[in-house]
């Protein structure tokens, strides 16, 4: 990205935000000030693909070149808010993902990590990449729409074939079955930039923090339970959360 560009940050929150997240938008702001053109806050408490297509339209509505969209249960390093900046490229590249994880239930008591950046292996059926290459820029089909920096162009190129029924606001996510498959928004929103011919891609370097919350029970302290004395000396008091909250 050219450094006369600057880039409209955007998210989508509850009413309150994860702390970890707003210190990092607060780095951001306070360093990189001059890479920013508008901020764009839909606050929302379901129905995610409307406050995401309200994103859009907001954006498409200013002066900018650039749409960061961010979830608010994450945190972006500026190192890593930097790398996006470097690896986007307005035809090259118009489109580049950051790396978040998002938690599969797995055969074990504890939710499995997945990537959400895809490849296409199958038809309409998206493979999460766990084998990617660390700190490099990689070709996919598709991510998560929790991190990704997009050129106008794209989001423009969306509403022009925008059905009568979508009209010109309501077009880039959906959540609908596609192909006897169920889309979620962000990957209906990736088949959309996929099938205009725009190029995708994800940088590993950019690998965020996402917050998920679990239920504690006796399976996840029996795996525990007969840990030797060396092993238990490793978890300091310091380590162990004692909030009923957390």
């Amino acid at each position: 990205m050219h450094r006369k560009h600057q880039v409209t940050l955007s998210w989508i929150d509850p009413g309150v935000v994860d702390g970890l997240f707003a210190i990092s938008m607060m780095e951001i702001f306070a360093k990189r000030y001059d890479r920013i053109s508008q901020i764009i806050r839909i606050e929302a408490g379901g129905l995610l693909s409307r406050a995401r297509n309200e994103v859009v339209a907001g954006f498409l509505d200013g002066p900018g070149d650039w749409l960061f969209m961010i979830d608010s249960d994450e945190a972006i390093t500026l190192e890593a808010f930097d790398k996006l900046l470097a690896t986007a490229h307005e035809t090259e590249r118009p489109f580049v993902a950051g790396v978040y994880f998002g938690a599969a239930n797995g055969p074990d008591i504890y939710p499995e990590p997945v990537p959400l950046i895809f490849k296409n292996a199958e038809g309409n059926r998206y493979f999460p990449i766990v084998d990617f290459p660390e700190d490099s820029v990689i070709p996919i089909t598709a991510a998560g729409t929790g991190c990704i920096l997009v050129h106008r162009s794209v989001l423009e190129a969306i509403r022009e074939r925008a059905t009568p029924h979508q009209g010109p606001r309501w077009c880039w996510f959906l959540d609908m079955p596609v192909g006897q498959q169920w889309f979620g928004e962000d990957m209906y929103f990736c088949r959309q930039v996929a099938d205009l011919g725009f190029p995708m891609v994800a940088h590993t370097g950019v690998q965020l923090l996402h917050r998920k919350r679990y239920w504690l029970g006796k399976q996840h302290f029996e795996r525990f339970r007969f840990l030797t004395r060396e092993d238990r000396e490793v978890l300091a008091p310091a380590d162990v959360d004692t909030d009923d909250a957390s």
